[in-house]
């Protein structure tokens, strides 16, 4: 069912352009599809790029497919590209395998299509496995004219051929010749460092190129001394690659002039686009859980570049930068002084092209430091308390006393002065009511007296209720109580 489908998708791609382009298609002749480069001696191990060209024959394309064999236990693919492709429609994405050894691709463009004599289709990127001669063929092909019908105008796939070079077998790099160029300058814009790393796939080179040079040679491989293999008829000066593998890599370059090929220049790159394969972090056991300084295993793993650094964050705290340099031993990261509390550790293991993995928060707990207080006896508090009561009540008995004493003083010589006035206002009394009339004046003082006699008798009361009164001031109540009443009765 899946087969049909995918038939059905193709027939429906194919007939789309031919009804698109129908208008304005030319005739067509002929077409063939090439390699480049099509020959060159490499080592194994080495890295090399091939691209898949197309030459219309003056006729307009604007499909092309094919299928290419390669020998699988001489060569593996490590990667294919469409940058810079003819094709902006893909009926099949251009797959491989390195089991079976081969790759295919279909792929197109809408009206006017293509035309031309080196068109990229695609690039394929081969790593040498193992010495010998291999060849890159067409098993099946076909190149569709943009005329309105579809017709299948390939006449050939021109095949390509390599020498596969085991290590033992590399033959020294001859002298350069007298009056070739110098071994060229190499710098790159994206990988300036060769000892550092870097998490760009596509590195891109340039050389310097004096007067007089025609042609160059390039190779990138492991190998830091390669003889470069790739030639170029032109004095190119810079060179960008894509989808390169991770690893160490050296990039070579030579020159050449009227004289011959002049010395070698090789510039080391380093690549590294995957983050570590692993983080873990796990506490060290305390015996002191009130310790404000604690102690975490970081265990990281990175195949290819290594581990750099660690960014770690406590509690949402700005990252610090720590370096394991093994001093605190089995990759042991301690804290800063902590408070009591519950804390978060987060971190990020990060290798030296930048790449990193975060960890899963890691929680812990520093307790508080308790405090013991030195336990006294039962008796020693009970005695503390007796004491502490009979002293305050002594002294608000000593208060009482104090205040009754006073209030008592104060009270016989107020009194003895109010019986006095009583005796002379007694007398004023009597007069008046011989006299049957008293004046305003009188009446006015007598209702002073009143009421001064009335608070005399409310304090003897509560002097009464505290204690009995003595013999004078039980008499003086009497002879206020007396004195009361008759001016109750004015």
């Amino acid at each position: 069912m899946e087969g049909k489908r995918r038939r059905f998708i193709k027939f429906t791609f194919v007939l789309g352009f031919f009804v698109f382009s129908f208008f304005g298609a030319r005739a067509a002749n002929a077409a063939t599809i090439y390699f480049s480069p099509s020959s060159g001696n490499f080592t194994v191990g080495n890295i090399f790029t091939v691209n898949v060209l197309v030459n219309t024959e003056n006729a307009d394309i604007n499909n092309a497919e094919a299928t290419i064999n390669f020998p699988s236990g001489l060569l593996e693919i490590v990667s294919i590209s469409k940058s810079g492709s003819i094709f902006s429609l893909w009926v099949e994405e251009p797959t491989f395998s390195n089991s079976v050894g081969a790759l295919s691709f279909n792929g197109g463009l809408p009206a006017p299509g293509f035309t031309g004599t080196a068109g990229k289709i695609i690039s394929a990127t081969f790593r040498v496995k193992k010495a010998g001669s291999a060849s890159l063929v067409f098993s099946s092909a076909a190149v569709r004219a943009n005329d309105g019908y579809g017709t299948n105008v390939f006449r050939a796939g021109a095949q390509a051929n390599f020498n596969l070079i085991g290590e033992e077998q590399i033959t020294p790099v001859p002298a350069p010749v007298t009056g070739a160029p110098a071994a060229p300058r190499i710098s790159s814009w994206t990988h300036p460092d060769p000892e550092k790393w870097y998490s760009n796939n596509d590195p891109g080179f340039s050389w310097t190129v004096p007067s007089g040079v025609n042609a160059v040679r390039l190779l990138y491989d492991k190998f830091p001394n390669s003889q470069p293999t790739i030639g170029y008829n032109t004095a190119i000066s810079r060179k960008s690659l894509s989808d390169v593998a991770d690893g160490a890599w050296y990039f070579h370059v030579q020159l050449h002039n009227n004289n011959g090929w002049g010395g070698i220049s090789h510039f080391k790159f380093q690549i590294d686009t995957k983050k570590p394969s692993s983080f873990e972090i796990r506490e060290v056991e305390r015996d002191d859980r009130t310790d404000p300084k604690v102690r975490f295993v970081f265990d990281a793993k990175d195949e290819t570049s290594g581990i750099d650094h660690y960014e770690i964050q406590i509690d949402g705290d700005s990252p610090q930068i720590w370096r394991d340099n093994g001093d605190s031993g089995g990759h042991q990261y301690e804290t800063p002084t902590m408070d009591p509390g519950k804390h978060t550790l987060t971190a990020k293991a990060v290798d030296k092209a930048g790449n990193y993995i975060e960890s899963s928060p890691q929680e812990f707990l520093i307790e508080t430091i308790a405090v013991i207080l030195q336990t006294k006896p039962a008796w020693y508090d009970a005695i503390i308390n007796f004491t502490i009561a009979h002293l305050i009540l002594l002294l608000i008995l000593l208060i009482v006393g104090a205040l009754l004493g006073w209030l008592v003083s104060k009270g016989i010589r107020y009194f003895a002065e109010e019986i006095k006035k009583l005796q002379f206002i007694a007398s004023e009394y009597r007069a008046s009511k011989k006299l049957k009339k008293l004046d305003s004046k009188t009446k006015l003082e007598l209702k002073i007296l009143e009421k001064d006699i009335k608070t005399e008798l409310e304090l003897l009361s509560k002097i009464a209720s505290h204690r009995s009164l003595h013999s004078d001031e039980q008499y003086l109540r009497n002879k206020l109580e007396k004195y009361y009443s008759i001016l109750k009765k004015l």
